[in-house]
């Protein structure tokens, strides 16, 4: 039986265990290596505001995994062996496969900033995981700085601005405005609603030390602050490049998510760097590319062509900005409200649905 082994689960991932069932049948002995747990990326900024709890977005990987029939190693991938089709995990476990597909999602990316260890990260979400909980353990009303303008920044700084438990936001972005992905109508919708809440919007000052307590810009300003938070553009991880599959935009692949020089090896989701057409670092293509990915790994079983990952050009996206509202985008369609947010809610917790699975007592 050839080995398929899964590394990551990210969305595309996921969804490869889910329908695990298939490949089997189609004669592949499948394994994946991952954390235990799977936080959703959709309701990351509500979660570590503490909006809603670490639960409502978590899947349950290990039994989800065993309710499939994957074979479920706990762990991350520490190095690879592209030419003995082995890698390690991080706990010294050698795997063996035939087929390799990575799905590791991404990290902020520092953009040249010295960055002090206390500093909270978007991404991975693991370093969103305290933030709640440092919030709360403040003496007094704490000052929060949120350095990157772009739609984990914005989430963020809105909801924290409406905490008993923060006196200020400064939300600070090294270009002329924040969102600036949105629609015109909708940026401006975003800015009046970040003044009501009170969030001071710095842009133009290009951050070049985000220390504990205070961030230094390139023109010699600084802000100070009790709390920081990293929410720059993101990057493919690091383990991209010490494995030797790609660099800093991701594992390099083709049309079909093969690497551009190993047909065993897929690569999916935020860690892939799609050489057709670069694309966004957001959920909806990990989605996407999970049943192109399923039929790809059936395919290669037979004699048949590829199938090849086709992105839209546009795709709906709603943030969550807390109080209820949510700000819906697709293309220059764009609304804000109460409705959109319910729409976000709906289909996030029927996305999650189809993965979570009761673990076994």
């Amino acid at each position: 039986m050839p080995e398929l082994l899964l590394i990551g689960a990210g969305h595309a991932h996921l969804y490869i265990v889910k329908h695990a069932a298939t490949l089997t049948a189609a004669g592949y002995q499948v394994r994946l290596l991952a954390p235990r747990f799977f936080d959703y990326s959709g309701v990351a900024s509500a979660t570590a505001a503490g909006v809603l709890s670490s639960a409502d977005g978590r899947i349950d990987v290990r039994a989800l995994a065993g309710a499939c029939g994957v074979t479920f190693h706990e762990g991350r991938l520490e190095s690879l062996d592209p030419q003995a089709r082995t890698a390690t995990a991080d706990d010294g476990i050698e795997l063996t496969y035939d087929v390799l597909s990575v799905n590791i999602g991404s990290e902020v990316d520092p953009v040249g900033m010295r960055i002090h260890p206390t500093v909270l990260r978007v991404k991975p979400l693991s370093g969103l995981a305290d933030l709640h909980d440092r919030l709360r353990a403040a003496a007094s009303g704490a000052t929060v700085t949120v350095v990157g303008g772009g739609s984990s920044g914005v989430e963020l700084a809105s909801h924290l601005a409406m905490r008993t438990d923060v006196r200020r936001v400064q939300l600070v972005e090294s270009t002329s405005e924040v969102g600036s992905d949105l629609p015109r109508g909708a940026r401006t919708t975003m800015a009046r609603l970040l003044r009501r809440r009170g969030v001071d919007v710095r842009t133009g000052c290009e951050v070049r030390e985000l220390g504990e307590h205070d961030a230094v810009c390139a023109d010699g300003s600084s802000l100070s602050h009790d709390l920081a938070l990293l929410a720059t553009g993101l990057t493919a991880p690091s383990l991209v490049s010490t494995i030797g599959l790609g660099d800093r935009r991701g594992i390099t692949v083709r049309a079909t998510l093969q690497h551009v020089e190993r047909d065993e090896i897929y690569a999916v989701g935020d860690c892939a760097f799609f050489t057709s057409r670069p694309l966004p670092r957001i959920g909806v293509h990990g989605v996407r590319q999970g049943p192109i990915l399923h039929a790809s790994l059936l395919a290669r079983l037979g004699d048949g062509p590829l199938p090849e990952y086709r992105p839209q050009r546009r795709a709906l996206s709603i943030l969550d900005l807390g109080g209820g509202v949510g700000l819906a985008t697709r293309g220059r369609l764009w609304w804000c409200g109460t409705s959109a947010l319910r729409l976000k809610r709906s289909i996030d917790r029927r996305w999650l649905k189809v993965y979570r699975v009761r673990a076994p007592a």
